[in-house]
């Protein structure tokens, strides 16, 4: 699986670019993006927190972008022991996103531009809670960081309007499937800029 995965990744970009340099009327655009919003997880969230992200976009031709992303999201879950006496009882979570975007620009002749995007994200996740001993007669507890990581499933929209020639406005929601360690989600708005 591992295999045929970088095997995939490898030549996805290279097909890609064949198929651009194929297409007459294509029109290389290159855009970075980034900005702020809110986060959480679709089971057992606390309370959502926020969301912060970078993408480096290629625009292959009108309709076609590849893209790359980092996406920090934080958010707040309720706490496995209900017993323990701290305050607040919660589970600091932390998951660091690296996405690998395959983007469709909807053809549309108007200022208001619309993109779908799906591909394959790496995520990093640490969770910060107490590890909670029963000895005996005596209890313990004290802070720990675990960490993990696992494989998810992106769905993007992205809605970009221009207030300049270079720069534009973007508004986005983006949700990671992945059925096994729960999904997530995120919204917000932010700049993206011609380079």
């Amino acid at each position: 699986m591992t295999k045929s995965l970088l095997l995939v990744l490898l030549l996805a970009p290279s097909a890609l670019v064949s198929f651009s340099q194929t297409n007459s009327q294509t029109q290389n655009e290159c855009r970075i993006t980034g900005g702020f919003g809110f986060a959480g997880a679709t089971k057992n969230t606390k309370s959502v927190g926020q969301d912060v992200w970078v993408q480096l976009d290629y625009k292959l031709s009108e309709t076609i972008s590849i893209a790359t992303e980092f996406e920090n999201m934080t958010y707040k879950q309720p706490g496995y022991y209900e017993t323990l006496p701290v305050d607040p009882n919660e589970i600091k979570v932390v998951d660091n996103n690296f996405s690998l975007l395959l983007k469709y620009h909807f053809p549309w002749n108007s200022k208001l531009k619309v993109a779908v995007a799906s591909g394959w994200t790496y995520m990093t996740r640490q969770n910060d809670y107490y590890m909670y001993e029963i000895d005996g007669a005596s209890q313990n507890w004290f802070r720990n960081v675990t960490s993990f990581s696992d494989y998810r499933i992106p769905f993007l929209l992205e809605v970009e309007y221009p207030i300049s020639k270079k720069i534009n406005i973007q508004a986005r929601a983006k949700y990671n499937l992945n059925p096994q360690n729960g999904d997530t989600y995120s919204s917000g708005i932010g700049l993206s800029l011609k380079l």
